[in-house]
């Protein structure tokens, strides 16, 4: 009997010291790991909002079973006085160790884990008041179970409040999130609810009501992010003392996106229930788009600005500032990207319909590349190449609408019936002598059709310059630039080359003393490939991007790769990303580091500009070197088990 109690004994003790060890280990890993999900999210912060948007490790203080964090999210100050707060939100973390975490058992969670992690916030000087709103609890609250896999499954929630701050007053009707997400932040899916949101100013006000997000998304090989995303509103309301009030009902949002070998495509569903401005009541709106052949390279940058600027706007909900002259530059340079592999926009359809009638718009346009103007705003020449588009719209739709107008309280039904028929009849007649509609059973159909740069209405010839000066009241004066071909264009900067060439580059490879051998890669593409001599690189590559067999090309990529035993490099290198504004680095196959640099020549660049940009390469590439060499040899053991690679990102 006593041997058989000490066996036991030791088979319990075996087992103990089994899980402690094991439960240090996961420890340890999760800490590492917890380095590499803050280099990505704030890359990601820094993508979408602000590389003045951080957040930072405070403390840690780990044990064998469980583990104390902090974190510290810091945003960019919006007064310049000293004796404001800084703008920080402190997150804590209480993490239980698998592979049973004791929280979980006490939960009756007997599945193996690698980690329970409990989340809550502190108290910060600009968080104090938020803290007394919701009478001193925390605001947000959340729970993350991480498998023994690395997949991390987040169920969060946060409180509802109502405070006021300075002449603001925000009421928050509290939230939930749902969320799953795979090692390495690579795919996604989950849900955000939030019940309301409503913030004043006294001037401006901004109520929304029933919001629901949902992804279902993954990262791509270039970073583009790929899948489904969905969003809902029941209600919102925009309304001010000095503007319209805008409302709508039931909005639904649905982006769709795809890879395939001739480029991303997708689709986008919008619907509104109910629209109104000024309390004009203009029925419902329902679009349904398809487009294809995008591409992936010119479209992630297009929507990590979309995003930077939705970012703007919610964070400026009462006071939307009008986009930046510089932003909308970077629009036009993207959207001309995007026409390069000659994409294909279907509207199938756009229906628009009120109590009294329906109106649409189907359409289906072949895109062809197109120069920009020297301003960098608007193309030298039409990016259409071939479209048919008809558009139906409904008379007494038309007559509703324009009566809603005159229906005030100081004008009689019957005035306001007088007013509305003169305005649509003058609407009417200014469509016949353009010729843009014909009459047909209550409405009017026009077809449009371009093909060899050649526009025809409803088939005949037409001259497209009436339609560009209609096109120009609805739309702001700064986006477009309209003059035209043939017209002294002003440029930003002296432009002096439209297309890079490699006998260009080649040149000044030559004149820096750089070797260099011809070749092309497996798209065809022609490829510099230069000797990295003592630039700390393992091979040095320059890609004429897209253009095959064509002498000359709009785009060139510049790519450094390293050796690929450089210990855990992902720090660094989001760091880097982090750090620098020219360049971008990522880790790739076994683990190698690569920077890469674009060179685009869209509205033109100039000769010394193409030298410049190719010295700040090669400066980047012995930097790069440099820190990568001194991180290598600082590297912890522990940090060995942090991830060993990831997408490009």
């Amino acid at each position: 009997m006593n041997k058989k109690l000490i066996g036991l004994g030791a088979t319990l003790a075996t087992l103990i010291a089994l899980y402690c060890g094991v439960s240090g280990w996961l420890g340890i890993r999760i800490e590492s790991q917890s380095y590499a999900a803050i280099d990505a999210i704030n890359l990601e912060l820094a993508r979408t909002w602000s590389d003045q948007v951080r957040l930072t490790r405070e403390e840690h203080d780990r044990g064998i079973f469980s583990s104390h964090t902090t974190y510290l999210l810091s945003l960019p100050s919006t007064t310049d006085s000293a004796s404001a707060s800084k703008r920080e939100i402190r997150f804590v973390n209480h993490t239980n160790h698998g592979p049973f975490p004791l929280a979980g058992l006490a939960a009756g969670q007997f599945k193996p884990a690698a980690a329970l992690i409990q989340t809550s916030l502190s108290v910060t000087p600009w968080t104090e008041s938020l803290f007394k709103a919701t009478q001193e609890r925390s605001f947000l609250t959340g729970q993350t179970h991480i498998s023994l896999e690395g997949v991390a499954t987040m169920r969060w929630s946060a409180l509802p409040f109502d405070f006021r701050q300075d002449a603001v007053r925000t009421q928050f009707g509290g939230a939930q999130l749902s969320m799953e997400i795979s090692p390495k932040f690579r795919a996604r899916k989950g849900a955000l609810t939030i019940e309301a949101f409503n913030v004043t100013d006294g001037h401006a006000t901004v109520d929304l009501k029933a919001i629901k997000i949902t992804t279902d998304s993954r990262s791509g090989p270039g970073g583009l992010t790929l899948g489904l995303a969905k969003r809902e509103v029941g209600s919102f309301t925009w309304s001010s003392t000095t503007a319209p009030t805008i409302q709508l009902q039931k909005l639904v949002m649905r982006h769709e996106l795809k890879l395939k070998d001739s480029g991303v495509e997708g689709e986008t569903h919008v619907n509104i229930d109910a629209l109104s401005i000024a309390q004009n009541k203009l029925g419902t709106l329902k679009l349904d788009a398809f487009y294809d052949q995008l591409d992936e390279r010119a479209l992630e940058p297009l929507l990590s600005l979309y995003k930077r600027n939705l970012v703007h706007a919610a964070v400026n909900i009462l006071d939307v500032q009008p986009i930046a002259p510089a932003e909308i530059k970077k629009l036009w340079q993207y959207a001309h990207g995007l026409l390069k592999n000659s994409p294909n926009i279907r509207i199938e359809p756009l229906v628009w319909e009120t109590t009294q009638g329906k109106s649409q718009l189907s359409l289906n346009a072949d895109l062809k590349p197109a120069e920009l103007t020297a301003s960098g705003r608007g193309f030298r020449t039409s990016p259409i190449d071939t479209l048919e588009a008809t558009v139906t719209l409904s008379q007494p739709m038309i007559e509703g609408l324009v009566l809603q107008k005159f229906q005030t309280s100081t004008t009689s039904e019957a005035q306001a019936k007088i007013l509305a028929n003169r305005e649509v009849k003058k609407l009417l007649d200014t469509a016949f002598q353009l010729k843009l509609g014909r009459p047909q059973e209550g409405k009017i159909v026009a077809h449009f059709n371009v093909q060899d740069a050649k526009l025809r209405i409803n088939g005949q010839r037409a001259v497209a310059e009436p339609l560009t000066k209609l096109l120009s009241t609805f739309v702001p004066p700064n986006w477009f630039s309209l003059n035209p071909a043939s017209g002294q264009e002003t440029p930003d900067e002296a432009v002096a080359i439209q297309h890079l060439d490699p006998d260009v580059v080649s040149a000044i490879l030559s004149r820096s003393d750089f070797t260099y051998e011809t070749s092309r890669d497996a798209d065809g593409d022609l490829t510099l490939k230069v000797a990295p001599g003592e630039s700390g690189a393992k091979a040095i590559d320059i890609v004429f991007i897209g253009c095959r067999k064509d002498p000359t090309c709009e785009d060139i990529l510049l790519r450094a790769t390293y050796a690929s035993d450089q210990g855990n490099a992902l720090p660094f290198v989001n760091g880097w990303n982090l750090r620098n504004r020219w360049g971008r680095a990522f880790i790739g196959e076994m683990n190698a580091p690569i920077l890469e640099m674009d060179i685009s020549a869209y509205g033109g660049i100039g000769q010394d500009a193409i030298e410049s940009l190719v010295s700040t390469f090669f400066d980047l590439v012995r930097n790069f070197s440099k820190e990568l060499k001194e991180t290598t040899l600082k590297t912890a053991p522990v940090d060995a088990l942090a991830p060993t690679g990831t997408d490009k990102n």
